[in-house]
């Protein structure tokens, strides 16, 4: 963890951790992620239901994120 707050990318890179761990807990605090009342779900894309495609935005923005900074700024290469 020394390395990563020892310069600037990596602490980019937990900020983005971060506020995508926070946006995710919003989302859910709002009910995002909820099968309205009427108990049909939201689907995106038509097939996809809501908690799917947040979970898969929420991965790929990590998987983004692990790729460009340990592949592009990572001190220790």
């Amino acid at each position: 963890m020394r390395e990563i707050l020892a310069h600037t990318p990596g602490k980019i890179y937990l900020l983005i951790l971060l506020l995508s761990i926070v946006i995710m807990a919003v989302a859910v605090g709002m009910g995002a992620l909820d099968t309205p009342a009427d108990g049909v779900p939201i689907l995106v894309f038509g097939w996809m239901t809501m908690p799917l495609a947040m979970g898969v935005v929420f991965v790929i923005v990590w998987l983004i994120a692990y790729l460009i900074y340990f592949l592009k700024f990572w001190p220790y290469r």
